[in-house]
């Protein structure tokens, strides 16, 4: 008996969502037309000191990584001055 076994590497992309094409916001649409704010997580840019909201979500070809919103990394309100 034989296997076969067939690799497709997908492209990452890290992408605005105003600069999706417009199937791939349909399909998001479609994917979630109740919305998707439970599917969101953050992660911070470590050049820029950004922290974005951001959702996965995968094509056929291409895993996308879409950043919904950003905010500046602001450590010092982290300190209450207390």
């Amino acid at each position: 008996m034989s296997v076969t076994i067939q690799l497709t590497l997908m492209r990452n992309l890290i992408v605005s969502l105003e600069k999706l094409p417009q199937t791939v916001l349909e399909a998001i649409q479609s994917a979630y037309p109740h919305g998707y704010d439970h599917l969101t997580f953050e992660f911070e840019h470590p050049v820029k000191e950004e922290i974005y909201t951001a959702l996965r979500f995968a094509t056929e070809e291409v895993n996308y990584v879409i950043k919904l919103d950003s905010r500046e990394k602001n450590i010092d309100r982290l300190y209450d001055g207390g």
